[in-house]
């Protein structure tokens, strides 16, 4: 507690950094920080609050690094995505780049990426709430060329501290005004005591726009038919080269297609699943599309399953 009054104190005494001191802070965001404090709702919340706040250019929340290089294992039950970008020096060659993603605990998964006539090329590696955490490394192939290696940490997911809820709590109360409290929060955003990422706009590649139709559950022994749409700001988009990789959820690949888009911006897969799965199980359908100017990733994901009674099917009770 001594600690927290003195960096209070410290924060609104010398005044160290600039807030909108006209600005009020909306009643909305006021309700949603107070649901905060009184534990009602997840960090997330408070987290989207402070978002809104930079927004509304009340506070500033530093711009992160161009690169990220640090992330938070996804929530239980969820798959984050960490999109890998790259180019190589053989402009107008679009032959694929093949990258190997190695994680902490030593497991290898391969990727093929379709390079555009730029040189650029990009993909999403799959993150699982219960994915090794520590640093992967990317390492990569072009023309029998090896690229120049990227890495990331994957870390655990950080709560924010308690000593900075009761703080919000103080400012809930009525016991510190509008303004000390976002000299408070400023001064935490500018000194990375919280750091919070705010997703970046400009980065976002609007060029192609990818749709991916298929059965969300599939029966083992049957075929799972994938229909891919492509279009961009004029329509259809016929003639764009399509990559298409079946995975289980990153371990293994199971099945790859190229091809291209038709006269409507078309392209159709079928792909037979195993007789041999004995429960039920979740794919990941990767379709990296390229039309020689832009590209897109899209994932896809379903189940397959079987049922009771069949040989070799595991029933759940």
């Amino acid at each position: 507690m001594y600690k927290l009054g003195l960096l209070l104190s410290a924060v609104l005494v010398l005044s160290l950094v600039q807030v909108a001191n006209a600005e009020e802070i909306p009643n909305v965001i006021k309700s949603k920080i107070r649901l905060w404090a009184l534990d009602k709702v997840n960090d997330d919340s408070f987290v989207s609050s402070l978002i809104d706040l930079n927004k509304r250019d009340i506070i500033q929340i530093p711009k992160i690094r161009a690169v990220q290089t640090k992330y938070e294992l996804p929530k239980y039950g969820d798959t984050a995505f960490i999109k890998i970008n790259g180019r190589v020096s053989d402009y107008g060659q679009t032959s694929s780049v093949t990258l190997i993603v190695t994680r902490p605990d030593g497991l290898r998964t391969q990727y093929t990426i379709p390079v555009l006539q730029s040189g650029a090329y990009s993909t999403s590696i799959p993150i699982q709430y219960d994915s090794p955490i520590g640093t992967y490394e990317v390492s990569g192939y072009h023309n029998g060329m090896e690229l120049q290696s990227y890495y990331f940490d994957v870390q655990k997911n950080s709560s924010i501290p308690l000593w900075i809820k009761s703080t919000v709590k103080l400012w809930s109360a009525g016991k510190i005004n509008d303004n000390e409290f976002l000299h408070f929060i400023q001064y935490l955003l500018n000194n990375k005591v919280l750091e919070v990422n705010v997703v970046d706009s400009t980065q976002v590649d609007p060029g192609l726009d990818v749709t991916i139709h298929g059965q969300k559950a599939v029966r083992r022994g049957s075929t799972q038919d994938l229909d891919i749409h492509v279009e961009n700001f004029e329509g259809n988009v016929p003639g764009a080269t399509v990559f298409v990789r079946v995975e289980d959820y990153g371990e293994n690949v199971l099945e790859e297609f190229k091809g291209e888009t038709d006269s409507e911006g078309n392209y159709s897969v079928s792909y037979e699943i195993s007789k041999e799965f004995n429960d039920i199980k979740t794919f990941l359908v990767y379709v990296d599309v390229t039309d020689g100017i832009s590209s897109k990733t899209k994932v896809f994901t379903f189940q397959v399953y079987c049922l009771c009674g069949e040989p070799g099917c595991k029933c759940r009770n």
